[in-house]
């Protein structure tokens, strides 16, 4: 069994904590067992979910800017217990893992690095750029979940080409679609994402006040919460949107929601590659969303989905506009978006590629890889390798 350590920045609710949530869960553990390393102190509200799963959580405990002489000495003591515990492989996730993960492999720690770059996030300051910059030299591999990211930490980040892999998101793929007659009186658009600059949350509102002209009985609910919800509410107000749009707040039950939506917006202004989208699609909703990023990769424009330019409330109002008044578009463009993330979008393509990409790692590395059957799912180094560490993890 080989043992990964993930170092993400911390396990508040977000897009890539959600995500490496999905791969514990999915991982096949007869070969890889995981535990999470948070640069953060305190952890985040997602610890007891990793726990839950079998993961222990430890947090190397950096309790102010990272780029801080302090910084190595905690690294020195993260290597040393990821050496006492034969991690093999570190993988890490966000700005502060992936350099944690970077600083581990020069204090050699472990046979296999990887980081994980899942954003168009630019870094505007120097050291954080020559950081990101040496975080993708040092690792064996950067994993990027959509060409457009591949793009960026080629350009801006310096990293080799051959470094590079692209490994889409994936989600897991309902049975059936959830979506529901449309009901051309009250027609509901369904939102899902932190309320942040970068969802371009403020021309969604500017649709919407666009498109309640020719649509009166329009509602529109919108799941998350972020800086910028007193702001919006502001918005709402002032384009008399009350009646109209809903802000739910946080949700833990989205799969509930969808049905009650026609269709699904994603107006960002920058993004990597969104699981909402994938699973809106996967649950059969027809789609609207800007190019942005990964979001033009997964949608092919008026088969799959409709895609806009960003920064255009005007469009979005005509693309939601097209989608509700034609029942066989709608229907045309929900059938496609589905069928598209069963065959490029799953969680199972996703998971396997993964795993491939740790496997070939681990081999360059000097490692036999054993082949799997029924009766041969042991350790591939020896029996100490396998022993679990204290499964309620904590700091060093």
């Amino acid at each position: 069994m080989f043992r990964i350590a993930y170092i993400v920045d911390h396990l508040q609710i977000g897009g890539a904590q959600k995500h490496l949530l999905r791969v514990i869960e999915s991982l096949d553990r007869d070969q890889f067992q995981p535990e999470i390393w948070t640069a953060a102190a305190e952890p985040g509200e997602l610890a007891d979910e990793f726990r839950a799963r079998d993961t222990p959580v430890y947090a190397v405990g950096i309790r102010e800017s990272l780029m801080r002489p302090a910084t190595l000495g905690l690294v020195w003591k993260m290597a040393r217990e990821l050496r006492r515990r034969k991690v093999d492989i570190v993988h890490g996730y966000l700005f502060e893992g992936n350099f944690l993960a970077a600083l581990s492999r020069i204090f050699r720690s472990t046979p296999v690095t990887f980081v994980a770059k899942r954003s168009l996030d630019r870094y505007d300051r120097r050291d954080r750029r020559l950081a990101a910059a040496f975080s993708n030299q040092v690792a064996d591999k950067v994993l990027v979940n959509a060409g457009a990211v591949g793009d960026l930490v080629r350009d801006h980040e310096w990293c080799p080409r051959g470094k590079i892999l692209e490994i889409p998101n994936g989600v897991e793929f309902p049975a059936a679609a959830v979506r529901r007659p449309l009901d051309p009186t009250r027609p509901t658009i369904g939102m899902v994402g932190r309320l942040g600059w970068k969802k371009g949350y403020e021309f969604a509102l500017e649709a919407f006040a666009l498109l309640r002209q020719r649509i009166p009985g329009l509602q529109v609910e919108i799941v998350g919460e972020g800086n910028l919800r007193d702001e919006l509410l502001l918005q709402r107000h002032a384009l008399d949107l009350e009646d109209c749009v809903h802000f739910l707040g946080r949700r833990n039950d989205v799969p509930t929601l969808l049905p009650r939506w026609d269709i699904y917006l994603l107006s960002s202004v920058i993004e990597g590659m969104p699981n909402a989208l994938l699973e809106a699609m996967a649950a059969g909703l027809p789609v609207v969303t800007t190019r942005a990023g990964g979001c033009g990769e997964i949608v092919e424009n008026d088969v799959s989905g409709l895609l806009v330019d960003t920064h255009n409330a005007a469009a979005i109002a005509t693309a939601l506009e097209r989608v509700l008044t034609e029942p066989d578009v709608a229907e045309a463009l929900a059938s496609a978006g589905r069928e598209r993330v069963r065959e490029t979008y799953s969680l199972a393509a996703m998971i396997e590629s993964m795993e491939n990409a740790y496997r070939a790692a681990l081999q360059d590395a000097g490692f036999k890889i054993p082949v799997k059957s029924a009766e041969n799912k042991g350790d591939s180094r020896n029996s100490e390798n396998s022993l679990l560490p204290n499964a309620s993890g904590g700091n060093i």
